[in-house]
């Protein structure tokens, strides 16, 4: 008799948990590298970041994406490839970062974030901010940095 009830019961609550739709949104990154010549090296700096970015939005149950991470100065053309590069994916949102570099006695060193996230169904920019970047004394206080920066971002995304 235990049985048929534990049956029933294990029954009940698998019928409960399929009920409900699950569904994350999915947020696409796209990192620019801006101030550096050819040939300087960002060393680790801008993958470091997107990796800090990037575990933030996973940890949060977004699905997170990335594109290569691209070298030049700022123009429009850029924002519309990464846009519908994210739409044509799937994306919810498209997450646009801009690491500035100054290069210092011939090592490039990031100066500041820009990032700008960009409503992929409207095709809206909703949110702009700048931040600090390079001022970790090591990789793991600049992951934490970017990771803190994450959190920023995701509560301007769960606003909407």
């Amino acid at each position: 008799m235990t049985m048929t009830y534990k049956r029933l019961g294990s029954m009940a609550i698998l019928l409960v948990i399929l009920a409900f739709p699950v569904s994350a949104s999915m947020i696409s990154f796209q990192l620019v590298e801006t101030g550096l010549t050819e040939t300087a090296s960002s060393g680790q700096y801008s993958r470091l970041w997107e990796s800090g970015l990037m575990s933030v939005f996973f940890d949060a149950g977004y699905i997170v994406t990335s594109s290569p991470i691209a070298r030049m100065e700022f123009d429009r053309q850029i924002m519309e490839k990464s846009l519908n590069e994210a739409v044509a994916g799937g994306a919810d949102y498209l997450v646009l970062g801009f690491i500035e570099y100054n290069i210092h006695r011939g090592r490039a060193l990031p100066t500041g974030i820009v990032l700008r996230v960009y409503d992929s169904n409207s095709r809206q920019r909703i949110h702009e901010q700048n931040f600090p970047a390079g001022t970790g004394r090591n990789d793991s206080e600049e992951f934490q940095l970017a990771q803190s920066v994450g959190r920023v971002i995701i509560s301007q995304i769960k606003d909407r």
